[in-house]
């Protein structure tokens, strides 16, 4: 939603919150994107790399719960299985008659080793058409690039299929985070502007929840928590930005020359799916996460002036251990949530605290295709 469409409290508030966190945090606002909810990541590498493997919505905000569904390993597979550089290219290039020339120089040889065709491609041509050297030599190039680039996804399709990994586990992110350092902020709302018009988005913030997990951002009880005076006082234990690359199985090079070459080799002349589909104003891989930001060992005190019934005071209360603003942290035996009503005025003061040893991902650093 765009600021001059804004008028929900809610979406004030967690403008203002970004603004907050950017700010207090030293993030970029041309990449930085707020995550939620925000469980513990789950002590596994494949828990980790869940986080990494899902191509984030264009918004402020990134609701896992609602927008998780399209995985960067899917959407690079089936851009990678379209690409091709067909044999008839090769023919347009270096022309028929060397092509029929070449085929029948290649069967008098024996089929050589695939990574020494360009060369010997190379030795003959300057022999028989110097001409066509370059080119065809590149032709070939190109041809196993994309070759062995396809083949590095097979371990991880079929049967007994790799799950996606990415460079860096879990025991790696626990030992950086052991080593890193606590940061405490505050944040208050009449401290931070709600404009996010200067983001990478363009203002463009949508997909939150309302004060707890699942809850509408326009229920009464959200409306009027956003309305009110809220600040927050957090302190984390630990703190890094978990840099996200992907495993042997990805080839950022591949990606570039599919997203650079709209109408030539090697993008396919298949009919589906498209150089759109993937790349278009639509496309399915627009962006993609480059980084994690993780925190460890968390309390956070959140303080509103908004005053609650009784009756609002046990809902708010019954949905408590769903996990509440602005971190969404769902209770466990490594969380806990806690919500105090205070007698003398019904306002409300939300606790957070996590165990250390039990990270969890706050946001993530997103990049274009182009960046």
């Amino acid at each position: 939603m765009l600021q001059n469409e804004m008028s929900d409290p809610m979406t004030i508030l967690q403008n203002r919150w970004y603004n907050g966190l950017t700010h207090q945090l030293g993030l970029a606002i041309d990449m930085f994107q707020i995550g939620q909810p925000s469980p513990p990541i789950a002590p596994s590498d494949i828990g980790l790399w869940s986080y990494q493997n899902v191509i984030p919505p264009a918004s402020l905000t990134f609701n896992r719960r609602i927008y998780s569904d399209t995985l960067f390993f899917d959407e690079y597979v089936a851009l990678v299985s379209q690409i091709e550089f067909p044999e008839s290219a090769f023919e347009q290039i270096i022309g028929e008659k060397n092509c029929l020339n070449w085929s029948t120089f290649l069967k008098d040889q024996g089929p050589p080793p695939a990574n020494q065709l360009p060369g010997l491609f190379r030795n003959w041509a300057m022999r028989n058409d110097p001409s066509v050297a370059n080119e065809g030599t590149a032709a070939l190039t190109q041809m196993l690039f994309i070759q062995a680039a396809q083949q590095a996804l097979l371990p991880y399709q079929g049967i007994n299929a790799r799950p996606p990994d990415f460079n860096g586990n879990y025991a790696s992110l626990l030992e950086i985070l052991v080593n890193s350092t606590n940061i405490d902020f505050s944040f208050n709302t009449g401290d931070f502007t709600d404009d996010v018009q200067n983001t990478w988005t363009g203002g463009v913030n949508f997909g939150f929840d309302g004060l707890w997990v699942g809850s509408s951002t326009n229920s009464r009880l959200t409306r009027e928590f956003a309305a009110s005076q809220v600040a927050v006082e957090t302190s984390f234990q630990k703190y890094t930005v978990w840099t996200s690359t992907p495993g042997f199985w990805y080839n950022s090079s591949l990606l570039n020359r599919a997203y650079s070459n709209r109408k030539t080799p090697p993008w396919p002349q298949k009919p589906n799916p498209t150089w759109e589909e993937f790349f278009g104003s639509d496309g399915s891989l627009k962006q993609f996460i480059a980084a994690l930001v993780v925190v460890d060992g968390v309390n956070a005190t959140v303080t509103s002036d908004a005053i609650y019934c009784k009756t609002d005071q046990q809902t708010i209360l019954r949905n408590t251990s769903k996990g509440l603003w602005p971190f969404y942290v769902p209770s466990s035996d490594r969380v806990t949530n806690t919500v105090t009503f205070h007698a003398d005025d019904n306002t409300m003061t939300i606790n957070v605290d996590t165990r250390t040893g039990n990270p969890i991902v706050i946001g993530y650093n997103v990049l274009s295709l182009n960046r």
